[in-house]
């Protein structure tokens, strides 16, 4: 008999899985960053078939025929789908705010922001020299001070800048607009695309366990493009939900690690090649929480979210359902719904009544301002 051999793609999952125990059980990382906040409620779909909304073309959907009684769950079907195209907005608005605009060039999102937090950063990863500054430019051990930010200017502009033309390509390739996600990035990580918090809160968007379920639930095109090199196809046919609560964690797991460019071996600590491929992932997420506050407007009202709100309010509720997590955004579009108020940023506000939701709204201020 010859010697036995583990399928690849089990050894890949087996590994991954190993991995992301052995960090659950590691001691919290020295690192500390305010770390965003995000929901831990879920809000199950109202069915088990996926199917594209109604009022878009049939050529993007391929979705096997509804049972009686099931309603239809608005997820991405297509690469092609721009979070508009999933509310049911066929054509936006000629008028939006700048950073809501479709199509803006490298140049266009070069910016100068006296970023303290990655001065810090690019301080204690020897990137920057500051040690004639006082306290080597620190004034906390994450928070820079003037002179550090001032000693830190010319790598300060590259810094910030060096993912803009991954930030373009991914607008091009997902519809989501370019300066909403490096606003994200500025907002999140500052740029710096470690690890977060409790060390659960990774990359230039912060993504964790939470973010990454709401991308493998809500954008199947990417789930299966992701299970494909993990678990074996027949598994992946059977979709996100349907997988064991351990293969949606390996997942999960795999996903987050994937965005983390963490890399002692690298020069300044950061594996840049891999927070560069992260900038399509975190598109991405946005548009896996497009999809999802369309799946809770739907519950709500049985209606695409084109038919009872707008381009820019959708996009600030996106956002809350990205920072807050979908208890939160659920919440708020029960309350106007009950309230009998059309479905603006404005009553939304009114809807998030809770400390932890209440952040989502200050969230959106600072992502827009």
């Amino acid at each position: 008999m010859g010697e036995a051999r583990i399928p690849p793609r089990l050894a890949v999952g087996i590994l991954v899985c190993l991995a992301w125990i052995l960090a659950a059980f590691a001691p919290p990382p020295t690192e500390r960053y305010e770390p965003s906040v995000r929901g831990t409620s879920e809000v199950p779909p109202t069915g088990l078939f996926r199917q594209a909304p109604s009022e878009l073309p049939s050529s993007r959907a391929s979705a096997p025929p509804s049972k009686e009684g099931v309603q239809p769950v608005y997820v991405l079907y297509s690469t092609a789908l721009t979070c508009s195209e999933i509310w049911g907005i066929h054509q936006r608005p000629p008028f939006v705010p700048p950073i809501l605009e479709p199509a803006v060039s490298v140049a266009e999102l070069n910016t100068n922001q006296p970023y303290y937090y990655l001065v810090a950063m690019l301080i204690r990863n020897r990137i920057v020299d500051a040690q004639d500054c006082p306290g080597g430019g620190l004034q906390t051990p994450f928070v820079a001070n003037t002179c550090g930010v001032e000693r830190a200017r010319p790598v300060l502009a590259e810094w910030q800048n060096r993912y803009d033309p991954e930030i373009v390509q991914a607008a091009q390739n997902t519809g989501v607009p370019p300066r909403l996600l490096k606003q994200l990035f500025a907002v999140e990580s500052q740029f710096w695309p470690g690890v977060y918090g409790n060390g659960y809160e990774i990359g230039l968007g912060q993504l964790n366990q939470s973010g990454a379920d709401t991308l493998l639930l809500y954008n199947p095109p990417f789930f299966q493009r992701v299970c494909n090199s993990i678990l074996h196809p027949n598994r992946c046919e059977m979709g996100y939900a349907n997988l064991t609560s351990e293969e949606r964690l390996m997942l999960r797991g795999y996903l987050v690690q994937q965005v983390n460019a963490t890399c002692s071996d690298c020069p300044g600590g950061i594996d840049m090649a891999r927070a560069k491929e992260s900038v399509s992932t975190f598109a991405e997420v946005l548009r896996a929480n497009c999809a999802q506050i369309s799946q809770i407007i739907y519950n709500v009202y049985r209606r695409s979210p084109g038919q009872i709100s707008n381009y820019v309010d959708l996009w600030k509720l996106t956002l809350v359902n990205y920072h807050t997590g979908p208890g939160c955004t659920a919440k708020a579009v029960q309350y106007v719904n009950q309230q009998g108020l059309f479905l603006s940023w404005e009553s939304l506000k009114a809807g998030l009544t809770t400390p932890e939701c209440r952040k989502g709204s200050d969230y959106v201020e600072r992502i827009f301002q």
